[in-house]
């Protein structure tokens, strides 16, 4: 009995099955493709050894900048030292709330947005880093005392950090520190 009523009721869908043709397949596909799932090896939430940005050490970029700078022409070896006028801020997402009691009295609250999961804890949510600016800069090189070389540590300083020239001071390095 109950194969005779599927068997009907197969019957009576075969006409909608050529009329609708297209969105079942384009239906069974998406199935097919919300079975299957994500690529196994994409991290989760739990996975959090990724870092999405790494935060700024200035350390690393006055070292950076300084082999850089000792590849310009004629500049030799390289001493630099960068000072920072703000330092490294992050920005949290917050939810912000408002509340009104009377006519002209509003109430805000915030409080920090936080993920949560399994393995580590909680966590605010960051937004952004922003990277500190730069106060100025001392270089000091061996090749100073050319003047095409002192401006083209000045306008590279300038353009790395973001600093106007008269931010900069290029200094010739002195003769002793040279022989150490």
């Amino acid at each position: 009995m109950q194969k005779y009523n599927m068997i009907e009721v197969l019957n009576k869908l075969k006409p909608m099955s050529t009329k609708y043709k297209y969105p079942i397949i384009v239906l069974l596909i998406g199935l097919i493709m919300l079975f299957l799932g994500s690529p196994r090896d994409a991290p989760d939430l739990e996975d959090s050894n990724i870092q999405i940005s790494a935060s700024f050490d200035i350390d690393k970029f006055e070292k950076n900048l300084e082999n850089q700078l000792s590849s310009i022409k004629g500049a030799g070896n390289v001493n630099l030292l960068l000072t920072i006028e703000d330092t490294e801020e992050t920005v949290y997402a917050s939810n912000i709330r408002e509340s009104s009691s009377g006519e002209s009295n509003n109430i805000y609250e915030q409080d920090l947005s936080i993920l949560s999961d399994n393995s580590y804890g909680e966590q605010p949510i960051r937004v952004k880093s922003i990277s500190p600016t730069f106060r100025g800069a001392v270089v000091l090189c061996e090749g100073a005392n050319n003047y095409s070389v002192k401006l083209s540590i000045t306008e590279a300083v300038s353009a790395a950090c973001g600093l106007s020239m008269d931010k900069i001071s290029v200094l010739e390095m002195d003769k002793k520190e040279e022989d150490l």
